[in-house]
């Protein structure tokens, strides 16, 4: 087209057909071109594909859709399918009428700490049941041990302190007329005397055995109570102490010059006779014009408690403990 000539004017549109395309040319001749139209194409049967609803009775397509049978016909597009065929090969249309395969539904999986919890709630169980499968096949009750160590600890309850009861006692000398060793013990107003001016080159042995074993804690000495009477008399200055069950050999003690009662400290865990040697003696002295050559006790007291043996343990014969002490 030349820009600098005048363009030819178009037919108005009433002239033209709705579907006719017009070709001009703005050139100096126009036999060459002519009239172009286009018509639609007249439509026949066999060019509209049938809708599902017309189409051939799924009886007649030689098969039911579902791999089963000839060939599957699309529901869609009416394409013919293999009777393997899941899809339409023209479509990609499902062909199958059965539900499809779904996926299973993933495993719960649980952290860290629920699986140690539940490990140690297992190991627990475990260890449980282990004990009681013993206790049932081993016959043990356990009332029967509860009881029994209720009565152990109870009986290992040390007892109360006080005067331990004297089995025997034995002296050597045994005494002078009525003054005899028995007085020593049982309580009697009359005292034990010997003659010291006699013995006093070996000294006195008093012993004392108890009914079962001791833990001595002390002994009680009484001289006489009467001033006068007690200066009189020689009285009991050195002495020495020994227990049964004593390793160390006699315990040295000395006594005070005084009338009544005195207390001497001495200890000793498991015994069944104590030996008292007295080894020196304060002198008589001259009182109301006169004076005795014999040494007087009042009473001795052993101070101490029991002792429970355990079941398995044996008191010590005699001649046994002798060997030990000795």
């Amino acid at each position: 087209m030349d820009p600098m000539t005048e363009p030819r004017p178009r037919p108005p549109a009433s002239s033209r057909g709705s579907n006719v395309i017009s070709v001009t040319s703005d050139g100096p001749s126009d036999p060459a071109y002519e009239d172009f139209s286009l018509e639609p194409p007249p439509q026949t049967s066999d060019d509209v594909p049938p809708r599902p609803s017309q189409a051939t009775p799924r009886a007649n397509r030689g098969g039911d859709g579902n791999g089963n049978g000839g060939p599957v016909t699309c529901p869609s597009c009416g394409a013919v399918n293999p009777s393997n065929n899941r899809h339409c090969q023209e479509c990609g249309a499902r062909l199958r009428q059965g539900p499809l395969p779904t996926a299973p539904r993933p495993a719960v999986q649980a952290t860290a700490g629920v699986r140690a919890a539940l490990a140690i709630g297992g190991l627990l169980l475990a260890v449980i049941l282990i004990a009681l499968f013993f206790n049932i096949f081993t016959g043990e009750d356990p009332e029967a041990t509860n009881s029994s160590t209720t009565t152990s600890t109870a009986a290992a309850t040390p007892l109360e302190t006080g005067p331990i009861e004297i089995l025997e006692e034995t002296c050597t000398p045994e005494g002078i007329s009525s003054f005899i060793c028995a007085n020593l013990t049982s309580g009697s107003a009359d005292e034990y005397q010997v003659s010291w001016e006699e013995i006093s080159a070996q000294g006195i042995t008093i012993e004392f055995s108890f009914l079962q074993p001791m833990a001595i804690e002390a002994i009680r000495w009484t001289n006489i109570e009467d001033a006068t009477r007690f200066r009189q008399n020689y009285r009991a200055q050195s002495i020495t102490i020994l227990a049964q069950d004593s390793v160390a050999g006699p315990v040295p003690a000395r006594l005070q010059d005084q009338q009544g009662t005195q207390v001497v400290p001495y200890s000793a865990l498991n015994t069944t006779k104590l030996t008292i040697h007295i080894v020196e003696a304060y002198d008589a002295e001259v009182t109301d014009d006169n004076v005795f050559d014999e040494l007087a006790i009042d009473e001795i007291e052993v101070i101490g408690r029991p002792v429970i043996a355990p079941s398995a343990t044996t008191i010590p014969s005699e001649s046994s403990s002798t060997t030990a002490g000795g």
